[in-house]
């Protein structure tokens, strides 16, 4: 039959073979996806449905693609992977903005995944009543209160922007950074967290779009809060994720041998209706589970904290790696550290090659410094050498200043108030470790807070104790240059006069010792995880809490006397007690220790889910409905689930092709099944015309997209809630067979288009009923044509045609 009731909006060849998944369509725009394979590896690509490619992407990490989810704001495309893996891309340009490793459940294996979901949380009403305070559901007196009115840390060079023409032509000195974009460490990417935001964690974030005309910018889009990912893999197990980023764990119906056919989320609860699949048959009823922890705000908070902390644990890392970078040097900038003793090397190469002496250089230095006298060799060396002309030491003066002046300022103004943040985020931590009774379900490891405070104490005296010794360093190595222009100008003389000393004598010779060959900087970044004790540092060993200090002064009145509560004074500060100060380990270990602190109180929703799982089962009575095709639609209606349900059953030698239609009602301990069997005919005039169905996807809970190439109701007995979705439509082709089904009447087609190709094979179907946006997409069993139309556009003239059911 050849239509035009809708229109058609295009027709394309694609280059390469390509798939069309059910959710391929976004939601709320003129958009979908398609998967391409080139050789071993699949693309993305974004099309308008007029025909035109947005954009197309590789898929790095992945040898197959396996399904597609869109985030509820449109904004982001889900994608699970083979081997197991999710990420999530902008439809902007397709670029991965988030990578979530699947967890490990016990020490099993990742199964492969299966299906992807993204669940939309409907909002609440809001309260008529403005929010004056601007809260924002924050408590007053959380860390997070605490956080909002702290300054702001000053954000990081962000190395993923492209570079500009300044910045590749300017000097070295000038430079913002040239360093190639830092890539994630696993315990980061491991990390439980919900969308970046690094405000929460106050750190500031330069806005190009805030300026001085515009002053407020835009309200942030919370479509995706409170949304659920999920996930199933082939051993059954559906795994979730809050906010599409946050891993909330993964349950299960707890039996073998079974994968799930169909997920449902209640649009306001956490609650699950799960179908399994499995030994050829799939449920008829759903399993219930239900997510009590997530109704309460304790989860949702939980995870904020867990944000956060890993936005700060990944500034402190970045801080300390650029701190290391700015010492040690990085792939395209020279090492301040090793600007001295290539120095000094230079000129003992000078000693032993040309005037066959043992190299000396520290002896010569020193007794220039005190008697101004140099040797034969070391005047020779300050007089000519490369180094000593001005703009090489203009070039050292400034490259060790700089390298000074950031590991000062990075560790006072960044690293120390960031690692202080930090604990205020784990003392909130360890006070819902506290209260057992509320926060049980958590299960935090108290242990390893107590572990990660004293690191974090560990790390703000060493950051304090860098700051310290980089200012005491800049200090003595100006006073070294200073010295050093002073020998080079009495050995170069330009004037009759000489010039004034302005060097400390002192100063110099600390450098010599301390700063020249080998830098006491170095201690920071080198050597063991430090493990010192407080007390080793000149910190009392008694407890400075205030409970402990209201405790002592009350002992102190009752005894009346100083002698109760004075304490054994402690040794003061030596640096020489603490050998091992390597801040760049202690953070590593840190950030290790701190990410388990999260790790398993983010899977508190899912091991408190309940699940209520169907008793009985009944196998398929035909291995031949194995390939039936099932759709499914799922509503809440006046507190119970309804379920439309279309199952599309091959012809076989014992029936015709047939399309059965399952309406489902059930709520608690009760269900309720109708049945309409249609079979795939069309009945025009007096005359019956056979058809095969090719694909079929459900617009709503009335309309259903099917492409077809050239259906009774009966009410389910009671005992069809026990059944399988294969053994339904077996009753009721038998039913059907039997004459036992009464009357006849057609199932109208509203509307109905030729396609131009798939004269041969399957396709596959893709939709989106939102209304204003009623589209599909078809592409053929080749995967090289595809086809889209609306299915909104003006009828045609040629009216109704009707299938008319068995």
């Amino acid at each position: 039959m050849e239509s035009s009731d809708f229109a058609m909006l295009a027709a394309v060849k694609l280059p390469a073979p390509s798939r069309l998944s059910p959710s391929a369509c976004c939601p709320d725009k003129d958009l979908f996806v398609l998967v391409t394979r080139l050789g071993s590896y699949d693309r993305l690509s974004l099309w308008k449905l007029q025909g035109s490619k947005i954009w197309e992407v590789d898929v790095e990490e992945s040898n197959r693609v396996v399904d597609i989810a869109w985030s509820p704001d449109g904004q982001s495309i889900a994608v699970a992977h083979d081997p197991p893996r999710i990420t999530l891309h902008s439809i902007q340009n397709g670029r991965t903005e988030h990578v979530i490793p699947v967890p490990v459940v016990g020490t099993s294996n990742i199964s492969q995944l299966t299906d992807i979901w993204w669940f939309h949380q409907e909002k609440p009403e809001k309260s008529p009543v403005p929010d004056i305070f601007r809260r924002d559901n924050i408590i007053t007196g959380s860390v997070h209160s605490v956080l909002r009115i702290l300054p702001l840390l000053d954000p990081l060079q962000d190395h993923a922007k492209q570079l500009t023409a300044t910045d590749l032509f300017a000097f070295q000195g000038s430079q913002t950074s040239t360093r190639r974009p830092a890539a994630i460490p696993e315990v980061i990417k491991s990390w439980p967290a919900l969308q970046s935001d690094p405000l929460l964690a106050s750190i500031n974030v330069p806005n190009p779009t805030r300026t001085m005309e515009n002053g407020i910018i835009d309200e942030v889009d919370d479509t995706n809060q409170n949304s659920i990912l999920s996930v199933a893999d082939g051993s059954g197990r559906v795994t979730c994720f809050l906010d599409g980023t946050y891993s909330l764990g993964s349950f299960s119906t707890g039996e073998t041998n079974r994968t799930v056919a169909a997920l449902f989320k209640h649009p306001k609860r956490p609650i699950f209706l799960l179908h399994s699949h499995g030994e050829s048959v799939t449920d008829l009823s759903p399993t219930h589970i239900s997510l009590p922890l997530l109704e309460e705000r304790k989860a949702r908070d939980f995870a904020k904290l867990s944000s956060t902390a890993r936005e700060l644990c990944w500034y402190v890392m970045r801080v300390v790696e650029e701190m290391r970078g700015a010492w040690f040097g990085t792939e395209t900038t020279t090492a301040a550290q090793e600007l001295g003793p290539k120095w000094v090397q230079a000129y003992e190469t000078k000693q032993r090659d040309k005037y066959n002496l043992k190299p000396s250089a520290m002896l010569d230095l020193t007794t220039l410094l005190l008697t101004d006298r140099a040797t034969e060799a070391l005047g020779d060396y300050l007089g000519s050498g490369q180094q000593m002309t001005e703009r090489g030491l203009e070039k050292w003066d400034s490259a060790i200043t700089i390298a000074l002046v950031n590991l000062r300022d990075y560790s006072e103004k960044r690293l120390v108030p960031a690692c202080q943040r930090l604990y205020l985020v784990l003392e909130e931590v360890r006070g819902w470790a506290s209260l057992p009774t509320i926060y049980a379900a958590f299960d935090i490891p108290s242990e390893t807070v107590s572990k990660c405070l004293i690191m974090l104490n560990q790390a703000i005296l060493l950051a304090s104790w860098l700051g310290a010794a980089a200012r005491r360093e800049l200090h003595r190595f100006r006073e070294f240059m200073c010295w050093l222009r002073y020998e080079t100008q009495i050995l170069n003389p330009t004037v009759d006069t000489l010039p004034p000393i302005r060097h400390d004598i002192l100063e110099v010779n600390k450098y010599f010792i301390s700063g020249l060959e080998k830098s006491v900087i170095d201690k920071w970044f080198i050597g063991p995880v430090p493990t010192f004790a407080p007390q080793d540092v000149g910190i009392p060993r008694y407890d400075l809490s205030v409970n402990v200090a209201l405790r002592k002064a009350r002992e102190f009145l009752k005894a009346r006397t100083p002698q109760a509560v004075i304490e054994t004074p402690v040794d003061g500060f030596d640096d020489k007690a603490v050998e091992d100060r390597n801040l760049s380990a202690l953070i590593g270990v840190f950030a290790e220790c701190c990410r388990e602190v999260f790790e398993r109180p983010s899977g508190a929703a899912t091991r408190t889910a309940t699940v209520s799982r169907n008793q009985t089962r009944a196998s398929s009575s035909a291995e031949s409905r194995t390939e039936l095709l099932f759709r499914e639609k799922t509503k809440v209606e006046d507190g119970d689930y309804v379920e439309h349900l279309v199952m599309h059953a091959p012809s076989t030698s014992e029936h015709r092709s047939c399309v059965c239609f399952v309406r489902q009602r059930y709520g608690h301990n009760r269900m309720h099944v109708e049945v309409s069997v249609h079979e795939c005919c069309l009945r025009l005039g007096d005359e019956e015309i056979r058809v095969d169905l090719l694909a079929l996807e459900f617009f709503d809970e009335e309309s259903l997209v099917m492409v077809y190439r050239t259906d009774q109701e009966l009410q389910a007995p009671e005992s069809s809630v026990r059944l399988s979705r294969e053994s339904l439509i077996e009753v009721a082709l038998q039913d059907l067979g039997a004459g036992q089904l009464g009357g006849s009447r057609y199932l109208s087609i509203k509307q109905s288009r030729g396609l131009k190709r798939c004269k041969t094979g399957t396709v596959s179907l893709a939709v989106n009923g939102r209304v204003g946006r009623r589209v599909a997409c078809v592409l053929d069993n080749e995967g090289m044509y595809l086809e889209t139309f609306d299915l909104e556009g003006d009828e045609g003239e040629d009216g109704e045609i009707t299938l008319e059911e068995g």
